[in-house]
């Protein structure tokens, strides 16, 4: 019997202490969040230009994103996605009720998968003197009605003191195009190499249309602060498969430029003067040493490499800052535009990822 009690005794005596040391359901830990975690969906890496969402749950798998701070890099950002706008890694933080959290690393990577926006590179030689040289701003307008942004127009104008708009850099291009020479006014080209015959037909766009490509594996982004009159100018350039032998060219140009212009084409494109003709981004001035293209080195001109250029310019008083633009173009080993890119002064853009 004693023995009986004693057991009894025992097992009473555990039951207490096994339910003691369990805790309760109002217990810190059981409801009350202790920690954060963050999650990137679909991975920690992804290629260059996608965006990566992040999920903010406490350790009671609550989902709190909506109500958390999240930071990249130290850098609160608006909502909880976030698109790299450069390769590399990023730190993803976040806060919410003072609570700790491990911030976790992502990366922004580029490969062959990468596609980039293409452009066809259109440069016209112009002259406001020139009565058949409105031919190719009407091509510019058709052209721009049937590719929308798929190609950058450069209005090369000349000969010397035949036009306001003439330039040392204009009367370079007319050089090594052999304008005056081989080819008159107007004469257009289009990527650099095939010329676009006057035919007189202003509505056909097959030639500059078929060199359109749906992506192109080299990417351009520009961006440029001004300074008083200085302009400082960064471009980078990324590839998606490996090249050799290119080149980059890079200008001024200024849209928008009015100026009486003689017209030839009556009655269809007016009378034979127009007043108030419209100049597009008629070419001022070159940043890279040469017309022909600055060299790229191969090692940087390879899968999830990039290309960095910086250029300083000091910007004449007698250009409107409103209408100026940078114009890069990567030329090929032949010379061909294998893509272009323009963009306004004062503006910092980002690739253009497919």
């Amino acid at each position: 019997m004693r023995n009986f009690f004693l057991f009894q005794f025992l097992v009473s005596l555990c039951s207490f202490l096994l339910f003691s040391c369990s805790g309760s359901a109002s217990d810190e830990g059981n409801t009350t969040p202790t920690y954060i975690t963050i999650s990137s969906e679909g991975g920690s890496e992804k290629l260059l230009g996608k965006t990566f969402v992040f999920q903010i749950r406490d350790n009671l798998k609550n989902d709190i994103t909506a109500d958390t701070e999240i930071y990249i890099n130290n850098q609160l950002i608006k909502s909880n996605t976030y698109t790299p706008t450069e390769k590399g890694s990023y730190a993803v933080s976040a806060k919410y009720k003072g609570l700790p959290v491990n911030p976790i690393s992502i990366n922004a990577i580029i490969s062959d998968g990468t596609n980039f926006k293409h452009r066809i590179l259109y440069e016209d030689f112009t002259g406001v003197w020139c009565g058949n040289c409105t031919i190719a701003g009407a091509r510019e307008k058709n052209l721009k009605a049937q590719t929308d942004d798929g190609f950058v127009f450069i209005g090369i104008h000349g000969p010397n003191k035949k036009d306001p708009f003439s330039n040392q850099t204009s009367t370079e291009m007319e050089q090594f195009k052999r304008v005056g020479v081989d080819y008159f006014w107007p004469s257009m080209f289009i990527n650099r190499n095939t010329y676009w015959e006057d035919n007189g037909n202003y509505a056909d766009m097959s030639l500059p249309l078929s060199q359109l490509k749906a992506f192109s594996k080299i990417g351009i982004r520009i961006g440029s602060a001004i300074s008083g009159n200085i302009l400082n100018i960064n471009s980078r350039i990324s590839f998606t498969q490996d090249f050799n032998g290119l080149k980059m060219v890079a200008f001024i140009v200024e849209d928008n430029l009015v100026y009486k212009q003689t017209n030839y084409y009556t009655p269809d494109l007016g009378p034979p003067y127009i007043n108030d003709y419209v100049h597009h981004n008629v070419l001022r001035d070159k940043l890279t040493s040469s017309i022909s293209g600055e060299d790229m080195p191969a090692n940087q001109t390879v899968i999830s490499n990039e290309y960095s250029r910086a250029f300083q310019y000091a910007i004449p008083s007698n250009f409107n800052r409103d209408n100026l633009k940078i114009i890069i173009i990567i030329l090929d080993g032949n010379g061909n535009a294998l893509n272009v890119r323009e963009e306004k002064i004062g503006v910092n853009n980002n690739y253009e990822f497919l």
